[in-house]
């Protein structure tokens, strides 16, 4: 056993051995020339160089990174600058005897002479003599973070010729976008090359957003299916990125690098006119006044815009009342008491809605629903005199007078009033003034109760009538 070890020494003491074909010494030795360099994949650099030499040598940075027979070669390499050099080696043979006479009992192993030929063992010695290296390559490597990278911000919408369009977001400008588009169980893919002459107008950028329209005629001549109206499509995104070659710069179409694919994007094709309008106004704009305005085409299809006000409880929609529609994109709804008005404006074409907006929630203050501050003061002659401030808006109060019997113990509860009179007085803004002149006699010992309530009134464009909140003030008359 320690000889047959003995033996493995020495093998190991003799280089290695490369087989080579016969080349002319003054093809080998010209210098190599490096015509592609590029990115495999992250950390893996391929290179390819044209020579005739039966050997070459690579280094990297200055170091040996191989020794290889062929003209290619992938290389490890990290983020940063980096020189590669290609050597031409020459291999000849050692006009030497192959035989080798070792003395074991020099290594203590006993046993006397051996010989050993190499020959026999398949081993041949070599000697490398290097041509001229290449021209030194420095590229700067940045990995490529596509492969890491998943398309975000999916949305798709229908254009005016039923076509869908689908965005994303792309800030690694990809080369290509795989698309799939699936339907129940059918699945089909159709490639977006950016650099395409058929799919030059069907790819659009603004920023890092990408828009892609799926158009008919170019699904069909790659053999994907088309979306059709009313049905509902699942979409996927993934970018393909093309590795560009470091010698010239130019992009390498058969090395491909792809992203990850990107979330599901669940769409039904809709005509364009059933899109949601977009708000652009909605504010109180006078009294009990709100007006709201909206973005949206219809291409020609003659839609009406119901405006709706969403009936909500805690924040949830618990059902909804249609204030009216216009054909136009502004609409006024008037006559509104305090409170908060959720509204929606819906697309609506032959008794069919399209989507509807987002809400616009307007809080409506008006001065005149509040209750008027009602004063009263005993005058002499059975008079008494109303007074309180009138906002603008108000047309008309109306006084209802309730007396009282002030004998009576029911009056602790106020259920000793029986209604007395009512009217109306026509309303001037700010503050009014009414006289009041009652009929009842004086209780010398009880004297009378006499209780006014008061509210504001005003007409309607429907022909209804608003009121406001009531006051009332009672007053004892001696």
């Amino acid at each position: 056993m320690k000889k047959i070890l003995c033996i493995l020494a020495v093998l190991l003491l003799v280089p290695a051995v490369f087989c080579a074909g016969a080349a002319e010494e003054e093809d080998w030795a010209k210098a190599p020339v490096i015509t592609k360099a590029y990115e495999q994949s992250v950390g893996k650099i391929y290179i390819e160089w044209e020579g005739n030499a039966p050997l070459y040598q690579v280094f990297v940075d200055g170091n040996k990174v191989t020794d290889t027979p062929f003209n290619h070669q992938i290389l490890n390499a990290g983020k940063g600058t980096h020189s590669i050099i290609v050597y031409p080696v020459y291999v000849t043979d050692i006009d030497s005897d192959t035989k080798f006479n070792i003395n074991l009992d020099a290594f203590g192993l006993g046993g006397g002479n051996i010989t050993l030929d190499l020959a026999t063992l398949g081993l041949d010695p070599k000697e490398f003599t290097p041509g001229n290296p290449s021209r030194t390559l420095e590229i700067d490597y940045k990995p490529n973070q596509i492969m890491n990278a998943r398309p975000e911000r999916l949305s798709a919408v229908t254009d005016s010729q039923n076509r869908v369009v689908l965005s994303f977001e792309d800030p690694y400008v990809a080369d290509e976008y795989l698309l799939t588009i699936k339907r129940g169980s059918n699945m089909s893919y159709v490639t977006f090359n950016t650099k395409g002459e058929a799919e030059k107008e069907l790819i659009s950028e603004n920023g890092s957003m990408v828009s892609l329209i799926l158009d008919p005629e170019f699904l069909r001549s790659h053999e994907c299916f088309v979306p059709e109206i009313d049905g509902e499509y699942r979409f996927t995104v993934q970018f393909r990125k093309y590795a560009t070659d470091f010698t010239t710069g130019e992009k390498e179409g058969s090395v491909v690098s792809d992203s990850k694919v990107s979330a599901e994007l669940v769409y039904r094709l809709a005509p364009l006119w059933k899109t949601a309008p977009v708000i652009t106004f909605a504010s109180q704009t006078a009294d009990g006044q709100l007006t709201v305005t909206w973005d949206h085409e219809d291409y020609g299809t003659g839609v009406e815009y119901a405006v709706m006000k969403i009936n909500k409880v805690l924040g949830i929609a618990m059902g909804e009342e249609r204030l009216g529609s216009t054909k136009g994109h502004e609409f006024v709804v008037r006559d509104l008491n305090n409170g908060g008005y959720c509204i929606n404006i819906v697309p609506t074409l032959k008794g069919e809605k399209g989507s509807y907006s987002a809400d616009a929630n307007i809080e409506i203050k008006n001065e005149w629903v509040l209750a008027p501050t009602l004063s009263c003061e005993q005058l002499n002659g059975n008079q008494v005199r109303l007074t309180w401030k009138a906002p603008g808006n108000i047309e008309k109060y109306h006084i209802t007078v309730y007396r009282g019997d002030n004998a009576s113990l029911l009056r602790f509860v106020n259920l000793d009033f029986g209604k007395y009179a009512e009217f109306d007085v026509e309303a001037a803004e700010g503050d009014m003034e009414y006289i009041y002149t009652y009929d009842e006699p004086t209780d010398p010992e009880n004297g009378i109760r006499l209780k006014f309530e008061i509210y504001g009134a005003r007409s309607t464009t429907s022909g209804g009538e608003q009121h406001s909140a009531v006051s009332g003030k009672t007053i004892i008359i001696k």
